[in-house]
């Protein structure tokens, strides 16, 4: 359960603020890259608690790992669904 959640606080904030600020519908490669950023994100909670740890994120994602620190936006020591999905957000916009 806590993976169909992940990936629904993944995918649906992104598509849901694009289309209220009347940007153009999700591209499939645009579609295609979240559902891969939600699999990563699953993938790499292997306690299946809905957030990463930093153990999790240094075994299966270095880059978040190195940055870890700035994208717990809490500070509790894991990232959860919605910080991992504004970091990707932040990601993309960058590019």
């Amino acid at each position: 359960m806590l993976s169909l959640f992940a990936l629904a606080a993944l995918t649906w904030p992104l598509a849901a603020t694009a289309q209220s600020q009347g940007a153009p519908p999700l591209t499939d490669a645009q579609r295609e890259r979240l559902e891969q950023a939600a699999e990563r994100f699953r993938a790499a909670d292997t306690n299946h608690d809905g957030q990463i740890s930093r153990a999790e994120a240094n075994a299966s994602l270095p880059r978040i790992a190195k940055r870890f620190d700035q994208l717990d936006a809490n500070g509790d020591g894991q990232l959860s669904a919605e910080e991992f999905r504004a970091a990707m957000e932040r990601a993309r916009a960058q590019r």
